[in-house]
Formats: C-alpha cells, sequence, structure tokens
C-alpha cells in the first residue's frame, strides 16, 4: 500500500543569522488529518521554520515540501500549494476594512479590474461567524483591539479553504470563550483533513488538540513523540532543558496604604462608571471578555485616552490624558501590543531599555547629551534583571528579538524608574513557560517591594493564580470586584458574561 506524502514535511534544515545558527537541521512531518504541536522556549527556532515553511525565508540548507512537492522560493509558493500560515503578530493593512484584509489575494488577483465592496462583505461574513467575531466586515481594522486583529487574521487563512495550515499562537490575544472557539476551529480542520501544524505556549491546548508533539531547543529538534506521552513536566523539562517550579509564586500580603484610586471613570466612548482602590503591594486583577473595556480602562488611567471621572495616584489627582504627569507620579505601562507601541523594531534594543529613563543617561542632566557609557551600563543592568537573551547584543535591532524577549524589553525598560504603579496588559502574551515563570516571579517580588500592579490578562488561571483581587468587567462596567477566595473560574466567568455577582 503506497501512502500519500506528508502535506508539510520538513527535511534537514538549517538556518543562519549573520553567523549566528537560528535552527540547525531541523526535520519533521505533519499528514493531512493530523495535528503536529511545534513547541520550545522562546528563542529556540520556532518562528524560523515557520517562517521557511510560509516562504518568508529561505534555508542555508535543506528542503520544505509540500505533498511530496519541493517547495519554491517566496510566499506565493505556499499559498499556491494550499498552505496558509496565521501568525502571532497580525500582518493586516490597518487602513483597510475587515473584509478587505480578508480578502486581499482576489483583491489583486489578476484581471480583476473592479472591486465591488457588497460583496467583499457577503463573502468576509460567514467566515468571520466561523471564527465568532463580534464586529462586521465593513469594521477598520486600525479600530479593532489586538485580540479582535487576531481573529481577523484567522479567518483570513481560513478564507483561502486550506489543505494545510500553520498557527502560530493563534490564542495568545484571546480570552477563555474565544479560545474554546479556535480549538474547536481547530478540531474541526482535522476533521477535514485539514494537516495543521500548532504553535503554542499552552500546554492544555497542546494536549488537548495534538496528536504528535516536536519539541525544538537551541534550534535542534530534542523530541518528536505522540502526545499521550508527554505529561505537562516532562513536556517543560525537555523545552527548557531542566524542571520549572510549579505553581505561582506566594503572594505577600498587601500594605494598608493606597496606590491607585479610580472614581466613576469612563473614556467618553466605551467604559463608563469604573470605580476600584489599588493598595500598596497589591496586584489587582482586572479580567472580561474580548472587548469588555479592560484595556480602555488601562489606557484612561494612564493618559494614553481621555477620562472622565477622577483618578488619583498616591492621593493626588491626575489631570486628564497627560501621559508625562502619569510617569512622573511613578506610574509604568506595558502595553498588549508591543510590537506597535512597545519597543523600537528597527533602532538597537539599548535605545528601547532607555527610553523612559534618558534624563539618568545625559550629562549633565536633562541637557540632551546622551552618556553612551551611561546608557550601556544601565541598560545591561537591566537586561541583566529580566533575563533578556538577545543573541546580536543590546546593539541589535529589536526587531531580532523573539517575541518573548521582546516582551522582557517592554517590562524591563521600566524597571529603571521603580515604578509605584504598573499597568501590565497581557504581559505574558506569547511567551513560552520558562519566560512565564520568571516574569511571574518578578511581579511578585516587585509587588513584595511595595509597587502596586494592576494585571489585565485573558489567560484565566494566570488572573487568579497571580492576583489579591479580581475585578471583572462586562460590557464597559465593572461587574464586580472578587477577593481571591472568592475568584474562580466560574464567578469571573459568570460576571464577565453578565450574570449575578
Amino acid at each position: 500500500m503506497v501512502h500519500p506524502a506528508p502535506a508539510i514535511a520538513v527535511a534537514n534544515v538549517s538556518k543562519s543569522f549573520g553567523g549566528i545558527t537560528a535552527v540547525d537541521g531541523v526535520s519533521f512531518t505533519v499528514s493531512s488529518g493530523e495535528v503536529v504541536a511545534l513547541v520550545g522556549e522562546n528563542g529556540a527556532g520556532k518562528s524560523t521554520i515557520k517562517n521557511i515553511i510560509g516562504g518568508t525565508l529561505r534555508p542555508d540548507s535543506g528542503r520544505v515540501s509540500f505533498s511530496g512537492a519541493p517547495a519554491a522560493d517566496g510566499v506565493g509558493s505556499a499559498k499556491h500549494s494550499g498552505v496558509a500560515t496565521v501568525h502571532q503578530e497580525t500582518s493586516l493593512f490597518p487602513d483597510l476594512t475587515v473584509a478587505e484584509n480578508i480578502l486581499i489575494d482576489r483583491l489583486r488577483a489578476p484581471g480583476r479590474a473592479t472591486v465591488r465592496p457588497g460583496q467583499l462583505r457577503r463573502t468576509a461574513a460567514p467566515v468571520l461567524r466561523r471564527v465568532g467575531a463580534g464586529f462586521g466586515p465593513e469594521a477598520i481594522v486600525r479600530d479593532l483591539s489586538a485580540g479582535q486583529r487576531q481573529l481577523v487574521e484567522i479567518a483570513k487563512a481560513l478564507a483561502a479553504d486550506p489543505r494545510a495550515i500553520v498557527f502560530d499562537e493563534p490564542t495568545a490575544s484571546l480570552n477563555l470563550v474565544e479560545r474554546e472557539l479556535i480549538m474547536g476551529i481547530v478540531e474541526q480542520l482535522r476533521a477535514d483533513g485539514v494537516a495543521v501544524l500548532y504553535i503554542s505556549h499552552y500546554l492544555e491546548e497542546i494536549a488537548r488538540l495534538s496528536q504528535r508533539v516536536v519539541v525544538m531547543r537551541d534550534g535542534r529538534v530534542v523530541a518528536d513523540r505522540p502526545t499521550g506521552e508527554l505529561d505537562r513536566a516532562a513536556l517543560e523539562s525537555l523545552m527548557v532543558g531542566r524542571e520549572l517550579a510549579q505553581g505561582y509564586p506566594p503572594l505577600a500580603p498587601p500594605r494598608n496604604t493606597k496606590t491607585l484610586s479610580v472614581r466613576d471613570l469612563g473614556d467618553g466612548a466605551k467604559v463608563s462608571g469604573v470605580s476600584f482602590d489599588i493598595a500598596e503591594g497589591e496586584i489587582f486583577g482586572l479580567a472580561g471578555l474580548m472587548g469588555s473595556g479592560r484595556t480602555e480602562v488601562a489606557r484612561a488611567i494612564f493618559g494614553l485616552a481621555g477620562h472622565i471621572g477622577r483618578i488619583e495616584v498616591g492621593g493626588r489627582p491626575l489631570r486628564r490624558g497627560d501621559v508625562r504627569a502619569c510617569i512622573e507620579a511613578g506610574m509604568a505601562f506595558v502595553t498588549e501590543d508591543r510590537r506597535h507601541e512597545g519597543l523600537f523594531l528597527d533602532r538597537p534594543i539599548r535605545e528601547s531599555l532607555s527610553i523612559v529613563d534618558l534624563d539618568s543617561v545625559c550629562r549633565p542632566r536633562r541637557t540632551g547629551w546622551l552618556d553612551s557609557g551611561s546608557e550601556r551600563r544601565m541598560t545591561e543592568e537591566l537586561a541583566s534583571r529580566v533575563h533578556l537573551v538577545a543573541r546580536g547584543g543590546l546593539g541589535a535591532g529589536g526587531g531580532s528579538l523573539s517575541g518573548g524577549n521582546q516582551q522582557k524589553v517592554v517590562l524591563g525598560k521600566w524597571l529603571v524608574r521603580r515604578p509605584g504603579l504598573i499597568i501590565l496588559d497581557e504581559p505574558t502574551r506569547g511567551i513560552d513557560v520558562g519566560a512565564k515563570a520568571e516574569i511571574y516571579r518578578l511581579l511578585v517580588d516587585l509587588a513584595r517591594a511595595g509597587s502596586s500592579i494592576l494585571l489585565i490578562s485573558s489567560e484565566m488561571e494566570e488572573v487568579l493564580g497571580l492576583s489579591h483581587r479580581v475585578g471583572v468587567m462586562h460590557d464597559g462596567r465593572l461587574a464586580g470586584v472578587l477577593d481571591r477566595s472568592q475568584a474562580t473560574q466560574e464567578t469571573v466567568i459568570r460576571l464577565a458574561t453578565g450574570g449575578a455577582p
């Protein structure tokens, strides 16, 4: 009996950048109707393999084939072979509509002289329903949240009716409900005979969805085994090369002093009537479904949007929409959109690390003359504190870092100011298990030292495991605040979906 060729076959592929080996002799296959999980720490080489499969990179050696046919160079080859990719960082046109982004390849089709917006919307609408999007095809991508853009990215891939699909952290921006929806889509794709390569840091998703796990570490494949043979501890050990401590770090009780007071906060659009306090040394989790207003609350507090109501830090009111005043008051903000708002992709990493406290590395202070030696010492200390892995050094561009290490830069740049209040919006999105454990310890240590933390996360277990109290948003309002002893997945979901406390 002749078996069909794998839908995706990676054979002895190697790739280096500037003398640094990213992947070394990597081989694995994905067959039709199979979900293969590709896992590893940030920087293990997963993104390089994804980009080689997708045609945006050429391997230095080895080859990729689709259904037995060698892949040609370029993105078009993969698409022509029926291979689609869902990227973690969306590749959308922000000023086009959702429908135009989903069907962009059809807009560019040879011989197509006119575009009928109504037809585009009608074609895109069922794909949006398939991914459970709560917005229409006429929406402008720029107006969507990061999580909503991820749904558009998934819809764009599904619209091509692929024979094989690569998912790169498809649920990283989504909450529990949306995540369940995407996992259902993956299960249906497998049942329909589609080959799926699934890259994720969520080990529970891997256990549920995949039949086989390919583990990468330091650019090499260290395991290719049936999923059922690997429990969580074994998988983590293979990924990081050591055993990880289980669970979340223990929390210290918060202090009696109030750091942040929010009263009747609104943004004039989506959010209204939000009131809560955060004590010194407290981690206050903010949960809710996508679009519930969590990010809008965070941005209003930090002055990135005008606000209605009263915000006080350390007993002093903050002026509306004044980011500089917020920073001077001891606030820090870690954005959910690190690539567009958190760091400079095309500039040296050290510039992203020093940007929020340039005054301290100028000689004399505040003159605008940068002391490169002071900047180097400060940024090296920050990089060490967050365990940043930058193989090209701090002089390399921010875009050369893996997603997890980019996130460490976005968080680490604020530590030099010793902030009293840290607002974190999806701080571990796209982060591997080892880096997550490091960030969890850092947050708990900061709280123990007296910093107050507003933690927004779509990962329910993370919010429950790290927070002293959990506020739950629903439809732009704070539906309730739960003490740690009251906060369970069931109570949070009930409040997030409009149920009674």
